[in-house]
């Protein structure tokens, strides 16, 4: 029996990146995922630009980057194999989500791909999978769990992000319910290093420091919003 052992990635460049890299291969096309409290479910698809290789695609929402931990999700169908050349779609629900109702929560949808050595039986249920597994390629991206009622938009949040400076370098506040994902942070057109988790996503009402020695001029940020496009803002430090 062929067993699929997951491969990730969990470059934070990846995960938030807002550009598709339509490169050959198995991908995901979008950049992150959006599940609004009253929806059944969501759809995201899935893409194989290979014209002669199959793969084998195993999804699943974690509540880690890394693959680890339970998430309120199921994926349907959550393993399926995928023909050269085509895309296929796969449905994301929750299931007895008990989530904060007063800001968003963040998890991660999660697909890998195992080249197929084989080509499916006749003889064999149309739903099997087949083949020997050579390597996998792993895709991961954020999905956000957005409560109904929360006040304002997303988009209100990365534009009302309030910067001043701090003796450790350059300090944010996010007062909205929603996260924030950088992309650039620029100060006094000096670009920061966005190194860490933390330097990429502002949490709900979190703040958090860059360390930086560039305190003075004004403050360029570019988000992601909610369709993976990139917005900016300016603000002037106080």
């Amino acid at each position: 029996m062929l067993r699929m052992f997951p491969v990730f990635s969990s470059l934070a460049f990846l995960l938030t990146c807002p550009t598709l890299v339509w490169a050959d291969g198995f991908g995901i096309n979008a950049t992150r995922l959006i599940y609004l409290q009253d929806a059944n479910s969501i759809s995201v698809t899935v893409r194989n630009t290979m014209k002669a290789v199959p793969y084998l695609v195993q999804a699943r929402v974690t509540a880690s980057v890394d693959g680890q931990g339970t998430a309120p999700f199921q994926v349907r169908p959550p393993l399926f194999r995928m023909e050269p050349d085509s895309t296929n779609q796969i449905r994301v629900v929750a299931q007895g989500a008990n989530l904060p109702a007063d800001r968003e929560s963040v998890f991660y949808f999660q697909a890998t791909a195992i080249p197929a050595s084989t080509a499916p039986r006749r003889d064999t249920p149309q739903n099997d999978v087949n083949g020997m597994a050579r390597f996998g390629v792993g895709n991961t991206i954020k999905l956000f769990y957005r409560p109904s009622g929360l006040p304002s938009t997303s988009q209100a949040a990365q534009r009302g992000l309030q910067f001043s400076r701090v003796k450790e370098g350059l300090a944010v506040r996010n007062s909205s319910p929603y996260y924030v994902s950088f992309a650039t942070v620029t100060v006094g057109g000096q670009k920061l290093k966005l190194e860490t988790p933390a330097d990429l996503m502002l949490a709900p009402f979190a703040s958090h420091i860059f360390s930086t020695s560039a305190v003075s001029g004004p403050v360029r940020w570019q988000t992601i919003n909610d369709e993976g496009g990139v917005d900016a803002f300016t603000q002037d430090l106080p």
